[in-house]
């Protein structure tokens, strides 16, 4: 990391005046390692898309879907959901938004319910520039992580699916959001 910033900072000095130069390699190296932040997560998958979600010209978060292959086919994994706010949501908000999509999606409460007390002891208030990846492992359980730490996961398929299809059931409350995720 030394030799990169020196090798930024070199640079910088012939094309930007030095006053700035300091400002443009902080901005770069901040940009390169949040942007590798999941990388070493997904290295072994490809991006299927991505897009943005907003709500009344205000950007939520961007977010970003990944398989083995580069396209998406459902239920076969691993596949990865990366998603990179761009506001400050609070826990409940993203627990109460959550709800509101499985019900959209008419799935059971009975089973959601459940779903959601173990996600209450997962997630934590997420920040603007936050990162939070869902990662489905080969067998269908998932794993969540923030900002590139473990948070736990919910170790059954079913959740996997469900939690998926917020953003790639085609009865998503989002299709626009749904065909940039599938690269459509």
């Amino acid at each position: 990391m030394k030799i990169l910033t020196k090798m930024l900072a070199t640079i910088c000095n012939k094309i930007v005046k030095p006053s700035s130069h300091f400002v443009l390699v902080i901005t770069l190296l901040m940009t390169s390692n949040f942007s590798s932040a999941s990388s070493h997560l997904t290295q072994d998958l490809k991006m299927v898309g991505q897009g943005e979600m907003s709500w009344l010209f205000i950007d939520l978060y961007q977010a970003s879907l990944y398989s083995p292959t580069g396209d998406y086919k459902q239920a076969q994994y691993p596949q990865a959901l990366n998603i990179i706010y761009q506001k400050d949501i609070d826990k409940d908000h993203l627990i109460s938004a959550t709800e509101k999509e499985w019900q959209k999606l008419a799935f059971n409460n009975t089973q959601y319910n459940g779903w959601l007390n173990q996600l209450d002891n997962l997630w934590p208030d997420i920040k603007k520039g936050d990162q939070l990846l869902f990662m489905v492992e080969d067998d269908g359980s998932g794993y969540f992580y923030h900002n590139n730490k473990l948070l736990g996961g919910v170790d059954n398929q079913q959740f996997a699916e469900a939690f998926l299809s917020i953003w790639l059931s085609k009865n998503t409350s989002e299709p626009k959001l749904r065909q940039q995720l599938l690269g459509e």
